[in-house]
């Protein structure tokens, strides 16, 4: 079985302004997946997402995903907005990161195949203002998978959705993840959200609380469901967390 390259951040520190919003914060991530850091607005989970992304530089520590300290390999981002390209039709803008490398033919095969794996076959065609908001979500997601990195990053991407359609989204996400091999660490403020997609559960405080909680969670799908008993628990112990963190920022 493909190994999925360990993710591991040692002593990160990083700061806008002269108060640091990490200091010395550290985690490997190995066997769990996906991964879900679940805080409150203004925590830095965006950012912490954007550091491993090699979208910032930290002021201090290491990031490494798998290989070399500071040789980050490629990832993907899902985004609280699909922001797809109007201009361009589905079909394109699944293309649109991978046609450099891939070459057109085989970028349209690969965007066609994860098109199809997120029920959207028959959608190549039409632009993004034809689609519902969830249609444009799985349009995003396709396009995150499409591109041949090894660790794809979520941004609290099904926050606007009602739970239904949550639940669906989430259902395709996870099953995406298992059958293309790719390490997912997804970001929320929504403990039900964690509990239902996380293996490993991370509570992130506003600064300077840092990560007061590290929890793995071992339960089949049927516990897995809202509203059961192993999942109403585990969501409290998380409101409980969240709750004596805002406590202590005050």
């Amino acid at each position: 079985m493909k190994r999925l390259p360990g993710l591991s951040l040692k002593n990160i520190s990083f700061s806008f302004t002269e108060s640091p919003l990490f200091e010395n914060i550290s985690l490997d991530m190995d066997e769990e997946n996906p991964v879900v850091i679940l805080g409150p607005s203004g925590c830095g989970k965006t950012t912490l997402l954007r550091l491993i992304a090699g979208l910032l530089e930290p002021r201090s520590g290491e990031i490494r995903l798998g290989g070399e300290p500071g040789k980050i390999e490629k990832v993907s981002f899902i985004f609280q907005e699909p922001r797809l390209l109007p201009w361009y039709k589905v079909l394109e803008n699944v293309m649109l990161p991978i046609e450099g490398p891939l070459g057109k033919e085989e970028a349209g095969n690969r965007a066609r195949y994860f098109l199809e794996m997120v029920s959207l076959g028959d959608k190549t065609g039409a632009y993004p203002d034809e689609l519902s908001g969830g249609e444009r979500q799985r349009v995003s997601m396709a396009r995150a998978f499409a591109y041949p990195g090894s660790l794809i990053l979520l941004d609290e991407p099904f926050q606007s959705l009602d739970i239904p359609l949550r639940l669906e989204l989430m259902d395709i996400l996870l099953d995406l993840i298992k059958k293309e091999k790719r390490r997912a660490l997804t970001v929320t403020h929504d403990p039900r959200e964690a509990v239902y997609l996380g293996e490993r559960i991370l509570v992130l405080t506003r600064p300077p609380g840092g990560i007061v909680l590290d929890k793995r969670i071992s339960l089949d799908p049927t516990e897995r469901t809202y509203g059961s008993p192993a999942h109403g628990k585990l969501e409290r112990l998380l409101l409980k967390t969240l709750a004596e963190g805002s406590r202590m920022e005050r």
